[in-house]
């Protein structure tokens, strides 16, 4: 799988290749470093990394995932900046009613069907990514005119899930 990420303004590819026990993970097309890893509770990661233990906490913000290690923080903007997936997610500019992945992954439930009427901030979708469950909200208020996904979908960060019709005084 492949992902973008920002760090402090810079963003970086990120290719996954294989499960947490065995990956290959390489940034910016360098060579991949092997990592396990597997999620204890709570957003807790334990990983190994080049034969080195390490600790995660990774918690959701709005727009990203704030990363937490070895006394570190990181802030993880997702997606390039002009997604609109990450757009939506961050809660600004995606004013439109299609509604994309954040990053890569599977969907774990639908919560919508066609014709419910959704507020902004809705949780819409549960995608499984990186091994966390991502909660995809809509980004404006409407009526739910397609759902194009369903429970073990695979999705990208490039195709609709959900299109809403947004409602006259949000869009």
């Amino acid at each position: 799988m492949r992902f973008e990420f920002s760090v402090g303004g810079r963003t970086h590819a990120v290719t996954v290749e294989g499960k947490s026990s065995g990956a290959s993970v390489s940034v910016d097309g360098r060579d991949g470093r092997p990592v396990d890893w597997v999620v204890i509770s709570g957003g807790i990661v334990s990983m190994v990394v080049d034969g080195r233990s390490r600790t995660a906490r990774v918690a959701r913000r709005d727009g990203g995932l704030s990363v937490w290690v070895g006394g570190r923080r990181f802030d993880l903007d997702l997606g390039a900046a002009d997604d609109a997936a990450s757009a939506a997610v961050a809660g600004g500019g995606a004013r439109s009613g299609v509604v994309k992945a954040p990053m890569p992954g599977a969907v774990v439930k639908v919560l919508v069907k066609e014709g419910d009427a959704v507020e902004v901030g809705q949780s819409l979708v549960i995608v499984e990514a990186m091994k966390m469950e991502h909660d995809v909200r809509a980004p404006v208020a409407g009526t739910v005119r397609k759902v194009a996904v369903a429970p073990g979908s695979s999705v990208g960060t490039t195709e609709a899930m959900v299109e809403i019709e947004p409602s006259r005084a949000d869009g």
